[in-house]
């Protein structure tokens, strides 16, 4: 846990930002506060506004060899919270997903207990730290806090499984039940909640970069691939985003619907339905969008429209020049007509001037 002085976006924070990781627990450093009417009161009011947070501490800090003023800040949540939350919420600040206990990162931010013998931390602010709302207590002996019930603990908490041994290596025993429990976990908090969903149709011709800039944006271990359409879901593992490649109508338009709706949804799998975790949706094709389903646009208008309103992009990618993001699919499949039009179509035919 070390401040960041620079204004470059360090790997970590744009780690965080490409998956959106959601947590319990995040550290705020922000530099300069005061030039940016970020006093103690100001970021006590927008954290007021975050509703899950039950606890945060804050001090000042002046770096010891840059010499630059910066507040550091701890909040615990009380349930998970994504990071493009409280990165709208404070634009300017370096924000990692904490990790440790609760008691380690208050100390971190408070130099206190090990860190205030720590000849290379910054130089805290005498009297400048506070803090609101009662700290969970998360012991770490076995007695009163058994690994299995850490282990829970960190997964629920967002940690991957490199995370979660590299945090406690005592607890890489139990990497056979890491994935299962993070899957019921997940099932269980999207099987009783809506989500979010974000819908992109993607097209152009091959060797533009269109799946790998999915990957590019999201990370690959985030990423959900579909190629084969004939068990598509079988090996589906919660993943945040869902990439359907080499689309050509593959799914029934009803299938797909149903894919792209926002209610609690289970994805038919060989050997146990699989409920959908996934929040974002890529649609990847070398047709436009124009061209999928003709059968259905031509039989069936009102499922062709459904379709267009779950799509929220269509980017078209080209050899010659930039992605093209042409809005939302029903304005792109049809588009709005000049005002002047829309006008004479009103008008009476002996209106119409010729």
């Amino acid at each position: 846990m070390q401040s960041k002085q620079n204004h470059q976006v360090p790997p970590d924070e744009e780690k965080e930002r490409k998956a959106d990781s959601q947590a319990r627990k995040f550290q705020l450093t922000i530099n300069n506060p005061q030039e940016k009417s970020l006093s103690h009161e100001a970021i006590k009011s927008k954290l007021g506004n975050l509703k899950p947070v039950i606890y945060f501490c804050l001090a000042d800090e002046i770096g010891a060899e840059t010499h630059t003023p910066h507040t550091h800040i701890f909040l615990y949540c009380r349930s998970p919270v994504r990071f493009s939350r409280i990165k709208k919420l404070f634009p300017e600040a370096h924000i990692e997903v904490a990790r440790g206990t609760c008691k380690a990162n208050k100390e971190y931010v408070e130099k206190s207990g090990r860190w205030s013998e720590d000849k290379k931390a910054d130089t805290a602010v005498s009297g400048t730290f506070e803090e609101w709302g009662e700290m969970p207590v998360e012991r770490e002996n076995g007695v009163a806090h058994s690994n299995m019930t850490r282990l829970v603990s960190l997964i629920g908490d967002g940690y991957s499984n490199a995370e979660i041994m590299e945090q406690d290596p005592n607890l890489a025993i139990h990497i056979s039940k890491m994935d299962k429990i993070r899957q019921d976990i997940l099932e269980a908090r999207y099987k009783k909640n809506p989500r979010r969903l974000k819908v992109s149709y993607i097209w152009g011709p091959t060797g533009t970069g269109k799946t790998r800039s999915v990957f590019d944006k999201n990370g690959f271990e985030n990423v959900y691939r579909v190629t084969d359409y004939q068990h598509p879901f079988d090996r589906y593992a919660q993943e945040p985003v869902l990439l359907l490649d080499e689309y050509r109508s593959n799914f029934t338009v009803g299938d797909l619907l149903d894919y792209l709706d926002i209610y609690p949804l289970n994805l038919p799998a060989r050997y146990a339905p699989r409920v959908a975790c996934y929040e974002v949706v890529y649609i990847i094709s070398n047709i436009d969008l124009k061209d999928q389903y003709p059968n259905i646009q031509a039989t069936e208008p009102e499922s062709w429209l459904a379709l267009l309103r779950r799509i929220h992009h269509v980017i078209e990618y080209r050899k010659d020049g930039p992605p093209i993001d042409h809005g939302s699919a029903k304005k792109y499949i049809f588009p709005e007509l000049p005002k002047w039009v829309e006008e004479a179509q009103k008008m009476k035919p002996e209106q119409l001037e010729i």
